[in-house]
């Protein structure tokens, strides 16, 4: 999993793993050094479940589903991001 060009767009995506073996890669909407907002249209995930996340280049780390609505999803993360990390791919998201 990696961002992707999309025309001269990039689109950061985030792959999500649940406990129950469920797997999505979803596009990565907002980012925080806490949490993401995430497409979720076609993901069964559910408020409160626990799950894995990868963000590319990262180690897999657990966070929370915390929100669901309107095709979009919130995820808490049980770490908050390194700033250096956030600021990287914080630019890549301003970038699109």
């Amino acid at each position: 999993m990696v961002s992707l060009a999309v025309g001269e767009q990039q689109v950061l995506r985030i792959k999500c793993r649940s406990r129950r073996g469920m797997s999505a890669d979803l596009q990565v909407l907002d980012l925080s050094i806490g949490g993401a907002m995430v497409e979720a249209r076609g993901w069964t995930g559910e408020a409160g479940d626990r799950v894995l996340i990868t963000l590319p280049g990262l180690s897999a780390q657990p966070a929370e589903l915390v929100w669901r609505e309107d095709g979009r999803a919130g995820l808490a993360f049980e770490q908050p991001l390194h700033e250096t990390v956030f600021d990287r791919f914080a630019g890549m998201l301003r970038a699109g």
